[in-house]
């Protein structure tokens, strides 16, 4: 990993406030450079990552980022912050939807990666084994891209260590969620999964915190994402400052069941996030443009709506939405 410092930073690495950016190792991401803020304390204590624009129009994740790098003052911290506000740097100013540019896939689903894969595939391994390398914590802040609505919730990888669970919930809990979704085990065998599925395979945490809709600017959500960080900041012992106030449930989840269109037409939603549903519910139709329904969307389980497709037009096979399962 190179670093390329601006002429108002301190050296990367040394206490104060770094800017700049950095480049990464894989001749794939050649060409590509990612803005860093790094703010290092001048004591020793843990390293916290945060990260946004895996989807570029998730912009209230990508508004935080930018403002978290000033709520952090390197002579009342210890150990260091790094902050990447934008990752999908080919989607910037092209506005494509979950999608990497330059090969069509989902960085967000590309996890672990691989060096010598595609660019996201060689993204997604740089992220993990040369920025992350060491952090305590990575916080992958998602939501609200085009044409979605999203309940404010966090997601982290459930795994067979006990130690390994207890951690992932308290920092997941940092965050003033509707919903804390723990992902089960079955997302860690998946050959492209989620950034907290991911380092979790080899031990290490992330957690992926959700609010927004429809790619706005809103100061609610960009508050959710800024004082969720900083909680986990204070959990982690960088900061001392107070734990912000907690006002939403934070109901727990233990499955994560996404609902697809089995025909293609006119979306019509009968839910919202954050409703609760019973099995079989209906949560919406699917209308031709003679106003005739092709078919219904029905809730696979009782649970939570955690997001919703808010754009009418859904082709055949498309995701529609998502159900958390509460925990027992």
């Amino acid at each position: 990993m190179e670093v390329i410092a601006l002429n108002n930073s301190c050296e990367y690495g040394q206490p104060g406030i770094f800017r700049g950016h950095l480049r990464f190792e894989s001749p794939r991401l050649a060409g590509y450079k990612w803005e860093i803020c790094e703010i290092r304390g001048k004591k020793p204590g843990p390293r916290l990552c945060i990260c946004a624009g895996i989807h570029p129009n998730e912009v209230s994740a990508i508004e935080a980022a930018v403002r978290l790098q000033r709520l952090f003052d390197p002579e009342n911290m210890e150990g260091s912050v790094s902050i990447i506000p934008l990752i999908n740097q080919p989607g910037l100013f092209q506005y494509p939807q979950y999608v990497c540019p330059l090969d069509g896939k989902n960085i967000e689903h590309t996890f672990p990666g691989k060096k010598d894969g595609t660019f996201s595939e060689a993204l997604c391994d740089a992220i993990m084994n040369e920025w992350c390398t060491g952090a305590d914590c990575l916080i992958d802040m998602h939501g609200g891209d085009l044409r979605e609505n999203v309940s404010k919730f966090v997601m982290y990888q459930h795994t067979d260590d006990p130690q390994h669970n207890a951690r992932g919930r308290q920092i997941a809990m940092c965050f003033d969620a509707e919903f804390v979704l723990a992902l089960p085990t079955r997302f860690m065998d998946k050959p492209g999964t989620y950034s907290p599925s991911a380092f979790a395979q080899n031990g290490r945490l992330a957690v992926l915190p959700e609010a927004g809709a429809n790619g706005l600017l809103t100061e609610d959500t960009i508050s959710f994402f800024v004082e969720g960080v900083l909680n986990v900041a204070r959990t982690l012992g960088i900061i001392t400052t107070p734990l912000s106030e907690i006002r939403n449930a934070r109901i727990h989840c233990d499955d994560y069941l996404w609902v697809y269109c089995p025909a293609g037409g006119d979306f019509h939603s009968a839910v919202e996030p954050g409703d609760r549903v019973t099995k079989g519910q209906r949560l919406g139709t699917i209308s031709d443009l003679f106003g005739e329904t092709l078919a219904e969307l029905s809730a696979p389980d009782a649970g939570f709506v955690l997001w919703r497709i808010t754009h009418p037009s859904i082709k055949e096979g498309s995701f529609a939405g998502a159900i958390g399962i509460e925990e027992n």
